[in-house]
């Protein structure tokens, strides 16, 4: 079997098929957006790309016009490598759609995907997506020093549900969340609100790379550094190493955050101190020797 050098989403779809959610983690570089918008334009299916603002749903189509030197367009490697013509272009303040584009730049025939900001959530409730078969939600862990709304979580399962509407009851299958994104920070607000934050943690600690919570329907993936390995250490790879940026951009895993106390105890010589319910959830609290465990 051919090692492969990048991550290929169809190789989770059909691994967990009846999953609703896949997370998908791990350093810069493997391909996860890439993978994820070929395999929904290769089956040829309707599907919303999320952004986290307003802005940067305005700077994604504001790129690659005749007027500005630069495209961040997710399509651009896409483009590149497979012949396509695919565009954003803008339909309502924070929506936007993907279109086959003729030789002027100009949007062709009905959208292939849309593209929306989860800010702008709100406003996608009056838009009718019933076609969506994927949401897509890019880069969901927030970047270092990027402005998180603490309520991005719930934002983002409400979204969802609107999205879904009763597509089930109409007999289609159920609607797909996709969450890509490195491996920043392992307390985020899509983590939060899906109550998987100490299973990420113990995953990254334990350096296990797959996670079916099968009676939920979440798969975990966080990739391991096979995807996307170079032969030989660049230079910001030779002097970054050692640190925690580098664990997490060349090593996939959630460097920035403390896990030296995440382990498992004996409860043998610990008193019971105290208990608190946290999402519907009972911690309790031990004592032994001036240390304490939850």
């Amino acid at each position: 079997m051919t090692k492969k050098i990048y991550y290929d989403i169809e190789d989770d779809l059909k691994l967990c098929p009846d999953a609703w959610c896949y997370i998908v983690c791990s350093k810069r570089g493997p391909g996860k957006t890439y993978s994820t918008l070929r395999h929904e334009v290769n089956e040829k299916q309707k599907f919303l790309f999320l952004k986290r603002t307003i802005e940067d749903i305005k700077m994604l189509c504001a790129s690659g016009s005749k007027n500005i030197s630069f495209d961040v367009s997710p399509f651009v490697p896409l483009n590149r490598d497979f012949g396509w013509d695919i565009k954003p272009a803008l339909i309502v303040k924070g929506i936007a759609g993907f279109y086959h584009s003729d030789d002027e730049e100009k949007p062709v025939g009905a959208p292939i995907g849309y593209a929306a900001a989860l800010s702008a959530s709100k406003d996608i409730k009056g838009f009718d997506m019933s076609d969506v078969e994927d949401m897509i939600f890019d880069e969901f862990i927030p970047k270092k020093g990027e402005r998180i709304n603490r309520s991005e979580g719930e934002q983002l399962l409400d979204l969802y549900m609107t999205v879904r509407r009763d597509r089930v009851l109409r007999g289609r299958k159920d609607l797909k969340l996709i969450c890509l994104a490195n491996a920043v920070n392992v307390n985020n607000p899509t983590f939060q609100v899906l109550d998987i934050v100490d299973t990420v943690a113990e995953m990254d600690v334990t350096g296990r790379e797959y996670c079916y919570l099968e009676e939920r329907g979440i798969f975990i993936h966080i990739l391991n550094n096979e995807y996307a390995q170079e032969s030989e250490k660049s230079g910001i790879e030779k002097a970054m190493e050692g640190t925690a940026w580098y664990d997490m951009a060349f090593g996939g895993h959630f460097s920035f955050d403390d896990f030296t106390s995440v382990q498992h105890k004996r409860l043998k010589g610990y008193r019971p101190l105290c208990s608190y319910t946290y999402k519907k959830k009972d911690v309790y609290i031990y004592e032994k020797d001036g240390y304490y465990y939850a």
